[in-house]
């Protein structure tokens, strides 16, 4: 239970902020919005209040293989919560740790807490899908062990779910810790709007062509239904399959955002993500998947140009995975003049890592530039300042254990 209390000063310095961030009345923060993303106008907003709607009902769904280590603080997270979900299902995906134990411990109690143990190894995939056939509930957020959530989320999900019904999807954005809950800094995610807002079905196809995603994985909470209908989680798509399981909900139902650091990820060693996007035959066989199911799912959103564009971005993500040791390999996919270029990053030391990736975005990625700055850096900031408005500490330390 130690590790469950290590981030508890994280917790109480931005709960406040949590709370309500987007509540802020007043002309300097309208005023700052629009200056800051009024060109980027992403959707409706969805902040109004609202009466006589029925309030959506939310389950969580926790894997889990091996990972006693973060379950604590990761259902504590969920079970403190003041406006809980519904349901809590952990799937336990035979783990030959002590997790049943700590799982069995922590939801002693919670009558709408409870463990599912698979008999074989299902997988990540196959657990959800556990959790899913288990779930009775209209939105779902599947949680990874090693993540945890912040105070507020469900009760924010809720009222912009609510005022939306049917929408595909809900998410936030998130803090980055490392594997002793010290926070490390904001999640730089692209900023879509700075109040909640509600984007509609072809304006999410527009700005994932345009952003690649927005999307914080510890936030995503998914519309059942839609989630079902568009197949849930294709285990060949490895640890991108949520963010292509979330690109096709959210053009096909719409997408609600709240820009608030809701979820909180865990940046550890060996996390399936980085797995996939450090192999670049991993990254090849996602991109002929895409080419060959994506036109069928969402042929509005797979069209060629934007499978062209997240080709070269997923040729960029395991540059950045091996901080540039890659490049001389990449440079020999591409004739001309982005070869040319890319022989030339390649050729500065090692120890500039830094610059090479820089670079090799900019040669790979030039059409993101742009948004990287505005939607992603500035956007960020501008939260930042936000939460510092308020009195809020940014980068709260950890607990000492």
């Amino acid at each position: 239970m130690a590790n469950c209390q290590g981030g508890r000063d994280l917790t109480d310095n931005i709960k406040a902020h949590n709370a309500g961030v987007v509540q802020r009345a007043g002309v300097a923060h309208r005023v700052l919005a629009m200056k800051t993303l009024s060109s980027h106008k992403s959707g409706i907003d969805c902040s109004a209040a609202f009466h006589g709607t029925a309030v959506p009902r939310i389950a969580v769904i926790v894997p889990n293989r091996n990972d006693s280590r973060y379950l604590p603080r990761c259902i504590s997270s969920i079970l403190e919560q003041e406006d809980r979900p519904d349901e809590l299902i952990v799937v336990d995906d035979q783990s030959t740790d002590n997790s049943v134990r700590v799982v069995r411990s922590l939801i002693s109690g919670h009558e709408w807490a409870r463990l599912i143990e698979n008999p074989v190894n299902l997988g990540t995939y196959g657990a959800l899908d556990k959790g899913l056939e288990a779930s009775r509930s209209e939105y779902v957020l599947f949680l990874s062990a090693n993540d945890f959530v912040m105070p507020g989320l469900f009760a924010r999900a809720r009222s912009c779910l609510a005022r939306h019904p049917g929408v595909g999807l809900w998410s936030a954005m998130g803090w980055l810790v490392d594997e002793d809950d010290r926070l490390i800094r904001l999640h730089v995610s692209p900023v879509i709007s700075l109040r909640d807002a509600y984007v509609p079905p072809e304006r999410c196809a527009s700005l994932v062509y345009r952003l690649g995603n927005w999307f914080v994985g510890a936030t995503l909470i998914y519309h059942r239904d839609t989630l079902e209908a568009v197949g849930k989680f294709d285990p060949a798509y490895m640890g991108l399959a949520d963010l292509v399981t979330a690109w096709i909900v959210a053009s096909r139902r719409g997408a609600a955002y709240s820009p608030i650091p809701f979820g909180v990820i865990r940046i550890h060693s060996g996390g399936y993500l980085s797995r996939t996007l450090t192999g670049n035959a991993n990254v090849e066989a996602i991109l002929d998947r895409l080419r060959e199911r994506g036109p069928l799912l969402a042929p509005g959103l797979f069209t060629k140009e934007f499978l062209d564009r997240m080709a070269l971005r997923f040729s960029f993500a395991p540059v950045r995975a091996s901080k540039g040791a890659n490049i001389p390999h990449l440079a020999s996919k591409y004739p001309g003049l982005r070869r040319f270029a890319l022989n030339g990053v390649s050729r500065l030391p090692p120890r500039f890592y830094r610059a090479r990736v820089a670079l090799t975005f900019i040669v790979l990625c030039p059409f993101d530039v742009l948004p990287a700055l505005w939607n992603r850096l500035l956007g960020s900031a501008v939260v930042l300042v936000l939460l510092r408005l308020e009195g809020q500490g940014t980068y709260p330390p950890a607990r000492p254990r």
